[in-house]
């Protein structure tokens, strides 16, 4: 959590944050977005001063075209007007890396920002070497990077109520989306075991894929894709299904939906459908994935590393015959990913239910939202299943599920 931060930066000995924009609103930089929340302030630098033990100061910097937007973050402003990069361009014989470097020196200086600063952002990978070698050559601070589990992703790994507010709004409006796209497919004629739409063509994955849009834009919801697969597509779990695929009869669907709401917070859904029916085989296995799912969601807890429950959703699968990618990691048919992954301002965030060893050993804490998605995949037999729901463990340590949208296998058609 936010919050956290004073006490993260001083047992990582940090004096100061440096988040680079741009914002993670129209590019991919959370770390931006979890100071300026759903406020859409196009570029600028955020800096969090350590204010002693348990306080701190947050700033952004940013341009004069967009105070008004700036202002409504709630962060202590600085115009980077005021700094006339310009002139510090000229100054610095058109070398424009030198300019940012000096812009930062004489910005530290005011602010009153020195010691050992962690930096954080998003920006090309040679851009960001460039900056931050320079950056560290003139000495006027310490620059930090932190390969994995930096300071704010730590905070992250918890959310608070406001966050989980946000992100229990996008699962409700997603939900929404999931009954509006299953009432769509009801409501198409058949004809033998296809569906057919009201031109007599029939209804094609690219159809459902456009109908989903349109339903995340009416709701408010940012849709960056979603996995709509039948048939054999289904059976291999990031497949986001072929546009010219029929809609058919009896084939598993599995449609899995991850949009986000204005203020960049997820949800993440899977459901698996059968249209009018489903085989033995199939209503099997489904019975089975709901078993590992419900199994896991029972013992969820914050005693355990996080791999235990993976263990425990392997030790299910291989007991009734599946291979799993614990025993192969080159697996491809059965169950052949990870059990789930916390989700916030990215779909794909710390803590994760991975194999043992693979990622440092970690629990799920208070605060803690985590995705429980077990599946079972047969591409050369035609199906894959995978059912999906959020969990948040709450501040009295019970874990409660976000997500309530029926799990029913069948839908009658």
């Amino acid at each position: 959590m936010k919050s956290d931060l004073p006490r993260l930066m001083q047992e990582r000995g940090l004096d100061a944050l440096a988040v680079i924009g741009p914002d993670g609103l129209g590019a991919a930089n959370t770390a931006f977005t979890y100071f300026t929340g759903a406020t859409h302030v196009t570029n600028g630098t955020i800096i969090v001063k350590r204010a002693g033990d348990n306080g701190s100061q947050s700033y952004l910097v940013h341009s004069p075209m967009e105070r008004d937007e700036a202002a409504m973050t709630g962060l202590q402003l600085v115009s980077a007007s005021d700094y006339k990069m310009p002139q510090i361009i000229q100054q610095c014989n058109g070398d424009r890396l030198a300019a940012r470097v000096e812009f930062m020196r004489r910005l530290f200086g005011d602010l009153g920002v020195g010691g050992r600063v962690g930096f954080y952002g998003a920006d090309s990978v040679g851009a960001t070497f460039s900056f931050l070698s320079a950056l560290s050559r003139a000495e006027f601070v310490d620059v930090a990077t932190e390969y994995e589990n930096d300071v704010i992703s730590q905070a992250r790994k918890t959310k608070d109520g406001d966050e989980v507010a946000q992100i229990r709004q996008a699962c409700r409006l997603t939900e929404s989306v999931i009954g509006e796209t299953r009432d769509f497919l009801r409501r198409q004629r058949v004809s033998g075991d296809v569906l057919i739409k009201q031109d007599g063509a029939p209804l094609t994955i690219g159809d459902v894929k456009a109908f989903i849009r349109r339903e995340e834009a009416a709701a408010g919801l940012d849709d960056p894709g979603c996995i709509f697969a039948i048939g054999r597509d289904a059976g291999v779990p990031h497949s986001s299904g072929t546009p010219s695929d029929t809609i058919r009869l009896g084939q598993t669907i599995v449609f899995d939906i991850f949009p986000r709401i204005p203020g960049g917070y997820y949800a993440d859904i899977t459901r698996t459908w059968c249209l009018g029916y489903a085989s033995d085989e199939v209503q099997r296995a489904y019975a089975l994935v709901m078993k590992v799912h419900d199994d896991i969601a029972a013992a969820f807890n914050t005693q355990r590393n996080t791999y235990e429950f993976q263990d425990m959703a392997c030790d299910i699968f291989e007991s009734h015959g599946h291979a799993t990618i614990r025993q192969d990691l080159s697996v491809t048919s059965g169950f052949v990913h990870s059990l789930g992954h916390g989700f916030g301002l990215d779909i794909h965030e710390p803590p994760g239910m991975g194999l043992r060893g693979v990622r440092a050993d970690e629990q799920m804490q208070r605060g803690s939202i985590i995705t429980n998605e077990p599946g079972l995949y047969y591409p050369d037999k035609g199906y894959g299943i995978r059912v999906e729901d959020d969990y948040w463990c709450n501040p009295q340590g019970e874990f409660e599920c976000l997500t309530s949208f029926d799990r029913s296998l069948v839908v009658p058609m």
